[in-house]
């Protein structure tokens, strides 16, 4: 009698087999209730290593259908014309898709006897390909409203479909001409959501889409920036710089990176390299100025900045380079300068250090009514210029200037 009682009580609390599981799920898709909840019992049964190999199959299908439910649920209130949850909607055909492909990656694997238990194939194929097109009216939808998360979420499992083998006789693609464009919302959605691997996984075919390629090279820079992956980052860096020269982003960047790193020499090969492919280009021949500065080539810096200038006459940075170098020749002639009163040399080296001081002033002046509050800059150089140049009234206003007054 004991051993009798201890078998009901182990009857009682034992967990749930799948049979019954299964059975519970049908009648509640039957019913159209509990859907919800039913899914989540199924999916935890689906993953426990006790559970058989056709009751995993089965579990992830009945989950299916369960989203199935879920969005038919939505989808009458929407053709009623009632107030409908847009969110569980379309979350409802992802689901859909999900639990198909968890059922069908089972379905593919051998069984305990090593046989492939996949006659869910095309009915599996059929049943997902109803909700294709609304699939991607979701991921439209929510890039629409804001919702880049989601939006990408959509639109990820629109482009991936194309991979899968359920789809294979489909040719995707090759056949489904907005992919690319999908690709394309796919990478604009993960960069405004910091979804670095979303922006990398779509980002080649996104490219055919034609729709502002340099902008997808950018948002692939960032990406393998913010995944902190500097070989890939300057590699990257270097291939929107070839594929799209008037675009500024990769070479201020790319020259920005060879200024830290202290790669001088390779950046003004590769400003020269840009300069020949657009001569006339303004910020080419800023950033040579820039290089040059640096590699305290004061003279050719000049010739840079008025070839800038000549490009765009309201470079500003360029008419400061151009002041900064003058000054640092005019320190250079002072240092190199004979201090022989006797020597006719002097007076010549002298009027030598008056011409750089009086070739800095122009371009600094010009900084200054370009950046007039910006003090910091253009002060301290105009009040060395206008003390060499003894002008005193000039003088006294920097000189009060940089003493606040």
């Amino acid at each position: 009698m004991k051993k009798v009682l201890f078998i009901l009580l182990l009857a009682v609390s034992a967990p749930a087999f799948p049979a019954s599981v299964i059975r519970s799920a049908k009648e509640a898709i039957k019913k159209k209730s509990n859907l919800e909840q039913t899914a989540k019992t199924l999916l935890a049964e689906a993953v426990k290593p006790e559970t058989p190999y056709k009751d995993r199959i089965e579990c992830y299908q009945l989950a299916a259908e369960c989203a199935k439910g879920v969005y038919d649920a939505e989808n009458m209130k929407l053709y009623l014309k009632q107030a409908y949850d847009t969110t569980k909607f379309f979350n409802a055909i992802v689901d859909m898709y999900n639990r198909i492909y968890l059922a069908d990656s089972v379905a593919r694997t051998p069984d305990e006897k090593g046989k492939v238990q996949n006659s869910n194939q095309k009915r599996n194929h059929d049943f997902l390909l109803n909700y294709r097109k609304n699939l991607l009216a979701g991921a439209n939808w929510f890039y629409r409203h804001d919702q880049y998360p989601k939006a990408y979420e959509l639109f990820d499992v629109y482009i991936d479909a194309a991979n899968h083998p359920l789809f294979e006789k489909d040719q995707f693609m090759q056949k489904d001409t907005i992919l690319p464009m999908s690709a394309y919302l796919a990478v604009i959605s993960a960069q405004k959501a910091n979804h670095s691997d979303g922006i990398l996984k779509y980002a080649s075919l996104a490219k055919q889409a034609g729709q502002k390629s340099h902008l997808v090279q950018e948002y692939i820079v960032k990406a393998w920036e913010a995944k902190k992956d500097t070989a890939q980052w300057e590699s990257a860096l270097w291939d929107g710089l070839s594929a799209y020269p008037s675009h500024p982003y990769f070479f201020t960047h790319l020259l920005d990176h060879m200024v830290v790193t202290g790669k001088l020499e390779q950046g003004l090969e590769v400003v020269n390299n840009m300069i020949k492919v657009k001569d006339e280009e303004p910020l080419f021949w800023y950033a040579k100025s820039l290089i040059l500065l640096k590699l305290h080539r004061d003279a050719e810096v000049v010739e840079a900045c008025d070839a800038c200038i000549h490009r765009d006459s309201t470079f500003t940075d360029a008419y400061y380079n151009k002041g900064i170098a003058a000054l640092n020749l005019a320190v250079t002639a002072t240092e190199n300068a004979s201090t022989d009163l006797d020597d006719p040399q002097t007076a010549k080296d002298l009027e030598t250090i008056k011409d750089y001081y009086r070739l800095a002033k122009e371009p600094m002046e010009r900084v200054r009514r370009d950046d007039p509050e910006n003090t910091e800059r253009w002060a301290a150089p105009l009040y060395r210029i206008y003390l060499n140049l003894n002008m005193g009234k000039e003088f006294d206003e920097m000189d009060n200037i940089l003493n606040g007054n």
